[in-house]
């Protein structure tokens, strides 16, 4: 049961992040974009694989469920933070 509840959290955000791109793929999901809407999901895509991989490897070293959330959270969202500032800082350096 441990082991389910752990794999859920583990893979959650990447599923939701599939529905939300499927459903904005298919026009179900209107952001008011045009089909520009899909670049949303690349951000939640890449946060959801960090966290995902985070997450995967403070379970296997033992931590506690809430602290491997949390832990895996701040990280997922520092590295897509890094990554945002990084890509603005190479198109502002280019234009």
């Amino acid at each position: 049961m441990r082991f389910i509840q752990r794999f859920l959290v583990a893979v959650s955000p990447l599923l939701f992040t599939l529905l939300f791109a499927w459903l904005v793929m298919e026009g179900h999901l209107n952001l008011g974009g045009g089909c520009k809407d899909i670049f949303v999901a690349i951000p939640l895509l890449v946060w959801s694989l960090a966290f995902l991989i985070c997450y995967v490897v403070l379970w296997w070293r033992g931590r506690a469920l809430g602290r491997s959330v949390a832990i895996a959270s701040v990280v997922a969202t520092g590295l897509v933070l890094v990554a945002w500032v990084g890509i603005l800082g190479i198109l502002f350096l280019w234009g």
